[in-house]
């Protein structure tokens, strides 16, 4: 079982936060742009929601910010919680600044440092300047492999409910889908291969529904729906509106019995 507080990894070797200097301050490095460039930082990546802090150090360092020279995440550690209102992750990061040395201004280079928590709904509270941890070193979480369904699975899925027999068994139609589906791309950038969305099958005589369904996200999903009924052919998907709580379930049921 993997326990509730994990530390994905954390400065100063082990040591307190306190004794690493994590403790704020008037001494704490920072201006103003560098507390907005923070509180712009933590409120886009508070959605999509995230599943640990891991997630939301990769959502930072996604961001152009994150994608800077001047960026670096120190800390992602996830926080013991009882509910979804209590901070569940926290994140260390720092903003690098170079001096300016003009005819009308000087300014030293300096790194500015922030600490925010994060709960299920979004920030908990910080960006706060904090002192930065002496000798703390820029953390990269791994990555994870893609879970949406690609858009070419549309086409593939039409030309295989279209070149099913005239009265097929689930079985059949599983078989077929397991051959006419594309496997799902390796991404350039991680290296890893997608995963393949789940798959859902009904038959009722020779009509058949299919639906498939990913999970991309803590509350998000991905769905594809296709059905051939009364010989015809149809594939769509449905946006998040459609997958709310109250909404359509994605299933084979619902691709079989829409018009």
């Amino acid at each position: 079982m993997i326990p509730l507080r994990r530390i994905v990894t954390i400065s100063c070797a082990g040591l307190l936060l306190a004794s690493c200097g994590i403790d704020g301050g008037d001494s704490a490095a920072g201006d103003a742009e560098t507390d907005r460039q923070s509180e712009t930082l933590a409120l886009a990546i508070s959605y999509p929601r995230q599943a640990d802090a891991a997630g939301f150090a990769r959502a930072a360092l996604a961001t152009s910010l994150g994608k800077s020279g001047d960026f670096s995440v120190l800390e992602a550690t996830d926080l013991d919680h009882k509910g979804p209102g209590n901070p569940m992750a926290r994140l260390v990061w720092r903003i690098h600044r170079n001096k300016i040395d003009s005819g009308w201004k000087h300014t030293p280079a300096f790194d500015a440092c922030y600490s925010v928590e994060f709960n299920y709904d979004g920030v908990s509270s910080g960006p706060s300047r904090i002192i930065c941890p002496e000798s703390a070193t820029a953390i990269t979480p791994p990555p994870l492999p893609r879970r949406d369904i690609p858009s070419d699975f549309a086409p593939a899925l039409e030309t295989t409910l279209g070149a099913l027999p005239a009265t097929p068994g689930e079985e059949d139609v599983r078989a077929a889908l397991a051959t006419g589906l594309p496997t799902p791309p390796v991404a350039p950038e991680t290296g890893l291969a997608g995963i393949p969305p789940q798959i859902f099958v009904q038959v009722k005589g020779s009509d058949v529904g299919v639906a498939l369904f990913a999970r991309i996200g803590v509350g998000d999903e991905d769905c594809m729906l296709g059905h051939r009924v009364g010989g015809a052919v149809k594939v769509w998907s449905l946006n998040w509106r459609d997958l709310g709580p109250r909404e359509t379930p994605c299933s084979a049921e619902t691709a079989l019995a829409a018009p």
